[in-house]
């Protein structure tokens, strides 16, 4: 909830000639940032300690901690600085609970995935209305009670959650360098996954005026997406387990990669539809890439997760920043063919790779 009250604090904050836009970009993604780049770090020290619950039910009491003290921020720099504290802790946060549940899942990797997609949606989905009713009232009860729901989430973990099995976390200690090149094109693919649909919401306005529609219009296309994707997660994690993660990945970007044009046209009801449609390939996409990543990468759990999720948030983080550099300065239509080309070669040249790999003559 924290995250949606964001806007109004630093309305509040904000005194510079600076426009309230730049602003409230900058601080708000400082944190992406951030936790882009220290994922992998906590990674490996989560992988040398063997300890992802330790981890994740520390990282949310820290954090339970810190979302107080935005209730004591008095200027756009101590917030600044709040929100580079939050990306170093959140960082540990995502990957310990990334690492916990792939531990825990057993050979249903795809459904395990799908159904912690599922409730990190649903708290997405309640987190912007309980914001909202909670500001009418005053904004620090939105910090209060975000603060009192983590810190229960702490306690929660800490007590109901087993700790898996050292040996099972230690068996694959890695590095970067023994990242399997078979993921790369994974990595990057995924990463414009995330970025082109973290980019629809920011150029809000564009869509409005090509669609000539209302923005009760509009979010209600974001509903039938978010609606989409949470009910899809399992039965997507499913899929996932039964064709293998490859597969799905390959299939499912390839889709995605088509939504991205044809989210061109200018019809509400082609808008709506393809944003349906994308609720279920998107939740796909994830639980796919996670299994996959997971099993083919060649490192440990907890490394192969804080890659998984620093890629994540760098698409999340570039997202906005390229639709918006490139919707300004070509024309809408860039930045969706461009991401829809970033999507789909990476899969097509290592699909292709792969088959010319099955069918070379054996050397005599």
């Amino acid at each position: 909830m924290a995250y949606f009250a964001l806007p109004i604090l630093i309305s509040s904050l904000a005194t510079s000639q600076l426009p309230i836009d730049l602003v409230s970009g900058i601080v708000i993604s400082i944190w992406g940032l951030v936790a882009t780049l220290v994922q992998p770090l906590a990674g490996k020290v989560i992988e040398r300690s063997a300890r992802p619950k330790k981890f994740l039910s520390l990282s949310l009491l820290l954090t339970a901690i810190l979302i107080l003290f935005y209730t004591s921020i008095r200027t756009v720099e101590e917030l600044l600085f709040l929100r580079v504290v939050l990306g170093i802790i959140e960082s540990f946060l995502m990957v310990s609970s990334l690492t916990l549940v792939i531990s825990l899942a057993g050979k249903k990797k795809g459904q395990s995935f799908g159904i912690y997609n599922t409730f990190t949606d649903l708290g997405f989905s309640v987190s912007p209305i309980m914001a909202g009713i909670l500001i009418s009232f005053n904004l620090n009860i939105v910090f209060y009670i975000s603060a009192l729901f983590v810190l229960v989430s702490s306690i929660g973990v800490f007590m109901l959650v087993d700790e898996p099995e050292i040996s099972e976390m230690k068996k694959k200690k890695s590095g970067f360098r023994d990242v399997s090149r078979e993921i790369y094109p994974i990595l990057v693919s995924l990463m414009f996954v995330v970025a082109l649909m973290s980019s629809i919401v920011p150029l809000e306005n564009s869509f409005l005026e090509r669609l000539n529609i209302t923005p009760l219009e509009f979010g209600l296309s974001f509903s039938i997406y978010l609606i989409t994707r949470t009910l899809s997660n399992t039965y997507a994690g499913y899929l996932a387990d039964r064709h293998g993660g490859l597969k799905a990945y390959t299939i499912s970007s390839l889709l995605i990669s088509v939504t991205s044009l044809l989210i061109l046209i200018p019809n509400i009801y082609v808008f709506l539809g393809v944003r349906f449609i994308q609720g279920f390939i998107v939740a796909l996409v994830y639980t796919s890439a996670t299994v996959t990543i997971a099993e083919r990468s060649g490192l440990s759990y907890a490394m192969s997760m804080s890659i998984l999720s620093s890629v994540i948030t760098a698409g999340l983080t570039a997202g906005p920043l390229i639709a918006g550099m490139m919707s300004g300065y070509i024309g809408f239509e860039s930045p969706y063919i461009l991401f829809s080309l970033l999507i789909s070669v990476p899969v097509v040249l290592q699909t292709l790779k792969n088959k010319r790999g099955q069918f070379q003559p054996l050397k005599s």
